[in-house]
């Protein structure tokens, strides 16, 4: 049976250009699943990063982590803060603006099989 998630975070990257976005996307698509492998060590349960379509003009990005426990969020953010630091150096240049948000999940509903 699979472990219920009790937390969410969810950060939405909002990018000036496609050029921008597009840049981003590659950088997750290379280092995403291998922070993911550290983020599931420490409690994290589920993992998407995702491009926003439905706003024409913009460009956007969201991931979503889904946590087992308040413990397992404060481990997993400084994962993800120690993570980040190794590859500040393909980072830097992004013009980025980060909306950040924090969840206790009340509900949740999966297709499974």
């Amino acid at each position: 049976m699979a472990k219920s998630s009790a937390l969410m975070s969810y950060n939405v990257f909002t990018f000036p250009n496609e050029a921008q976005m597009q840049l981003h996307i590659k950088i997750w698509e290379v280092h995403g699943p291998l922070m993911f492998e550290k983020l599931r060590e420490n409690g994290c349960l589920a993992y998407s990063y995702n491009q926003v379509w439905n706003n024409p003009g913009t460009f956007k990005t969201s991931a979503m982590y889904e946590y087992e426990s308040p413990e397992a969020f404060q481990a997993c953010q400084q994962v993800m803060k120690d993570y980040v630091q190794s590859i500040m150096s393909e980072l830097r240049g992004l013009d980025v603006v980060i909306e950040a948000s924090r969840n206790v999940i009340r509900q949740s509903i999966r297709v499974t099989g």
